[in-house]
C-alpha cells in the first residue's frame, strides 16, 4: 500500500518500468474497499470538527467521496503507465490498457453522481438524478463483468485467442478440458481449479457484480440501512476473494507462456548463445 501512495513506477520519464503485478493486485483489492475509504474520509472529516458537530455543507460529502475514489484513480494511473510502456515498446496490444483505464474511470461517475445526489434537498430532482445513477452503475457493472471474464481471467480463450496458444496434453498442475468441448470455447483449456469450480466462480461473479440491485428491496430484506450496507460489503469481499483465484491463475499462465517464448528465442539463436545478465529477470518479460 505504501508503494501505491508513493508510486515506484511513474514511467513518464527515464527508464521503462512496468507496474509489478503485486501493485496491480493490491490496487484491485482496494477497489473492493471503496466504502471503507469513504468511511475513513468521513471519519477524518468528523475528527477535523471534533468536538463540534459537522456543519451541513458540500464538503461533508465531497471529502469522503474523494477518499472513496482514490483506489480507482490509483488503478487507472497504473493502466496509463502500462500504456506508456507499451507505446515505447511498440506493443500492438497497448490499447487494452486504455480500455482498462476507462473501466476504472467509469467507476468514478457513479461516485460523483451519488455525491451530488446527497446534496439535493428537492426529492423530485433527487429521484431524477437517481435514474441517471442507476444507468451509470449498470454500464459500469457490465463493463467490469466483461473485463473480468475476458481479460482478467482469460476466459473464452478459444474464441478470442489463437488456437496455437492452447496447451495440449495432460498436466499434473491442472485440469485440461477437451479441445472440442463447449468449455474450450467459453472457458479455458487449462483450468487449475477444474471446470465445475471455475464455472461456479464465473456464475457467482455474474450475480455478485449486480448485488447493488438489493437497494430496490432494501426495506423488504434488511431491517435497516446499516444491515444493507454491511451485507453488500460482505458479498463484495467474498466476490473479490473468489475473483482472486482465477486472476492469479491466469497471471501465472501468462507469465509461464512469456517465459517459454523468451526461452524459445534464446535457444533458436543460431549465433552465439545468449546469457542474460544477472540484473535481468525473466519474470518481468511480457
Amino acid at each position: 500500500v505504501a508503494e501505491l501512495v508513493n508510486p515506484r513506477c511513474f514511467c513518464l520519464t527515464g527508464d521503462l518500468r512496468p507496474v509489478p503485478f503485486i501493485d496491480v493486485f493490491v490496487a484491485d483489492a482496494m477497489c473492493s474497499l471503496s466504502k471503507v475509504f469513504f468511511d475513513w474520509g468521513m471519519m477524518l472529516h468528523l475528527a477535523s470538527h471534533y468536538p463540534d458537530p459537522v456543519p451541513p455543507s458540500v464538503h461533508a460529502i465531497i471529502i469522503p467521496s474523494m477518499a472513496a475514489s482514490w483506489p480507482y484513480v490509483c488503478r487507472a494511473r497504473q493502466c496509463l503507465i502500462m500504456h506508456e510502456v507499451g507505446r515505447r515498446k511498440n506493443d500492438p496490444k497497448r490499447y487494452q490498457h486504455l480500455l482498462n483505464a476507462l473501466k476504472y474511470s467509469s467507476s468514478l461517475f457513479p461516485l460523483c453522481v451519488s455525491a451530488y445526489q446527497k446534496t439535493l434537498d428537492d426529492p423530485v430532482k433527487a429521484a431524477q438524478v437517481d435514474k441517471i445513477l442507476i444507468i451509470l452503475i449498470v454500464i459500469n457493472s457490465l463493463y467490469c463483468l466483461a473485463w473480468d471474464i475476458i481479460m482478467d481471467w482469460g476466459m473464452m480463450d478459444g474464441v478470442f485467442a489463437d488456437s496455437s496458444c492452447v496447451p495440449s496434453g495432460g498436466s499434473s498442475g491442472g485440469a485440461i478440458v477437451g479441445s472440442k468441448g463447449w468449455s474450450h470455447h467459453c472457458l479455458r483449456p487449462r483450468l487449475r481449479f477444474g471446470f465445475a469450480m471455475s464455472f461456479g466462480i464465473l456464475l457467482s461473479d455474474c450475480v455478485l457484480r449486480f448485488a447493488w440491485l438489493l437497494r430496490f428491496v432494501e426495506h423488504v430484506v434488511f431491517p435497516n440501512n446499516g444491515s444493507y450496507i454491511l451485507w453488500t460489503q460482505i458479498l463484495e469481499a467474498f466476490r473479490r476473494g473468489i475473483w482472486n483465484l482465477l486472476r492469479v491463475e491466469w497471471e501465472n499462465i501468462k507469465q509461464s507462456k512469456a517465459k517459454k517464448r523468451v526461452n524459445s528465442r534464446v535457444f533458436d539463436d543460431e549465433e552465439a548463445p545468449f546469457i542474460a545478465p544477472k540484473s535481468i529477470s525473466l519474470n518481468r518479460a511480457h
